[in-house]
């Protein structure tokens, strides 16, 4: 009002967009060139937008209304009332960041009028051209095709989501689609999701089996095959860093991951010594931008985390090497069974995988006539 950019009118105050506009500001800034159209007005503003006759323009938008009877008021100066519409977003911006916000973000239904009129009286009020340097509008959400909406009763909350679905799963969804565009709920987008999860999954599952091969005696010299997948994944990286510059396109990034994962799963195929360096550097880079993109929890170096307690390591670092000894075992003995080899032999391997095994695990194997138990126990403490 002091700034000769409000009124008041019948206890209320509005924005005079044409004053607005007559000192070289531009309004509205969302979609230049363009008046606001009575049904705008009315779907924006609703019970605020008052009667044209309070009003010195129909575009002039409330910035305190005044209360009717039994509705919630507020003294001011200019008698009893409630803050318009946009004004609350624009105080608490302007009083926590200041003049000038570097980023805004929203629902692509926010546009007009409320971060339009949200910029025009912070920049009226601070006399300044630009309060907001980038709008991030995301599209609405559609159940199975249409707009989520409780009067159509495809209304859906985000904990019934996860009754349904895992996070990882959701946020799959959510990261192949144009986060700009109405972004799809359906059983087809979130099967695309899953399906996705699983590929991912499996690399990493392959991966983290050849690592766990002692490469350090193999010769490390590079082939044609380990050059061409080095050379795949600086390009993916590339095109990663060239979706995320273009408007985020995390779609793209993802298909990006799909297709870089793709080479390097031909690649462990073809290779019958795949060069586990090259892998691990393929595996680091897809999990880091996975984990950027919050698909990717916990502290596992590569893949999916699996957290077996709080500050505990993963699920598959804390079992890992009851498994291998476990798979180590079921190989002797199918190879036993294989050269039907006499009961001594069989004997033997139980015996050394009590003894050496699972003692250097930590594991006491006690044998009886009739069974045999275990317990925890310290390896230098089991003979």
């Amino acid at each position: 009002v002091n700034n000769g950019f409000g009124y008041e009118s019948n206890g209320s105050v509005y924005f005079d967009t044409n004053s607005f506009k007559g000192e070289g500001y531009d309004y509205r800034k969302l979609k230049p060139g363009v008046d606001t159209s009575a049904e705008e007005m009315a779907e924006g503003e609703g019970a605020l937008a008052g009667g044209d006759s309070e009003k010195r323009h129909p575009n002039d938008f409330a910035l305190w209304k005044a209360s009717k009877p039994g509705e919630p008021s507020w003294d001011s100066p200019w008698g009893a009332g409630r803050p318009g519409w946009h004004i609350e977003c624009s105080v608490m911006a302007s009083n926590i960041i200041g003049e000038n916000l570097d980023i805004h973000g929203g629902g692509v239904d926010l546009m007009f009028p409320h971060h339009d009129n949200e910029m025009a009286q912070a920049e009226a009020y601070h006399k300044c051209c630009q309060w907001v340097n980038y709008f991030l509008h995301a599209g609405h959400l559609h159940i199975k095709g249409l707009k989520m909406s409780k009067s159509l009763k495809n209304f859906i909350t985000i904990r019934q989501a996860l009754a349904e679905h895992t996070p990882r799963q959701l946020r799959f969804m959510f990261l192949m689609q144009p986060w700009d565009k109405p972004m799809n709920y359906s059983d087809q987008t979130v099967d695309d999701a899953k399906a996705k999860e699983k590929y991912f999954k499996n690399f990493f599952g392959a991966v983290k089996s050849v690592l766990r091969n002692d490469f350090v005696s193999e010769r490390q010299g590079w082939t044609e095959a380990d050059r061409s997948l080095f050379n795949t994944l600086n390009e993916s990286q590339k095109k990663v860093h060239a979706s995320l510059s273009d408007n985020f396109k995390t779609f793209e990034v993802i298909q990006h991951l799909v297709d870089l994962v793709q080479e390097c799963n031909k690649y462990l195929t073809a290779e019958a010594k795949p060069k586990n360096l090259l892998i691990q550097k393929v595996a680091l880079y897809v999990t880091k931008i996975l984990r950027v993109f919050g698909v990717v929890q916990g502290n596992d170096v590569i893949g999916f985390s699996e957290a077996s307690g709080e500050g505990a390591g993963s699920k598959e670092e804390v079992i890992a090497p009851f498994v291998d000894a476990f798979v180590d075992f079921r190989e002797k003995v199918r190879v036993a069974a294989k050269g039907k080899s006499e009961p001594g032999v069989f004997l033997k391997e139980c015996d050394d995988v009590r003894d050496e095994t699972l003692a250097t695990l930590g594991i006491r194997v006690e044998d009886s006539n009739e069974t045999s138990i275990w317990k925890m126990d310290d390896p230098a403490a089991i003979e």
